[in-house]
């Protein structure tokens, strides 16, 4: 199985890798960068090139923190996904978070509910 880097994962940008085979996309960690652009510009025109050339989609997010500015981002990149099902790719997104991160828990309910898109929000298993 090959994974692909699309970011590194730092102190504060998540790491977003796929698992090709298993085609899954995992986007892990915090993501408070000071140019939340730099960070979601590349995953966003990775998703369309991905459904140029397959199919299906599982999406992981895996966050402990994001701000503001990183949120919006991610909420356009939730979008791009829908708009993709609604054409027929075959997507599944699951949103974990620790067993005490209530507002983590929230937030992925939040997105779910405000992208109109099919999200499992799960707690994070050890």
């Amino acid at each position: 199985m090959e994974t692909k880097i699309i970011q590194e994962q730092t102190k504060n940008c998540p790491g977003i890798e796929y698992s090709q085979g298993i085609e899954t996309l995992i986007i892990e960690g915090r993501s408070i960068p000071e140019n939340p652009e730099s960070i979601y510009r590349p995953l966003k025109e990775w998703i369309t090139d991905h459904f140029e050339t397959a199919g299906d989609l599982k999406v992981k997010i895996i966050l402990e923190y994001i701000n503001s500015g990183s949120s919006k981002h991610l909420l356009e990149v939730l979008k791009i996904l829908k708009d993709y099902q609604e054409k027929g790719k075959g997507l599944s997104i699951t949103w974990l978070y620790e067993e005490d991160d209530e507002a983590i828990m929230e937030l992925g309910e939040h997105y779910r509910d405000t992208s109109g898109i099919p999200i499992d929000v799960e707690m994070l298993l050890e």
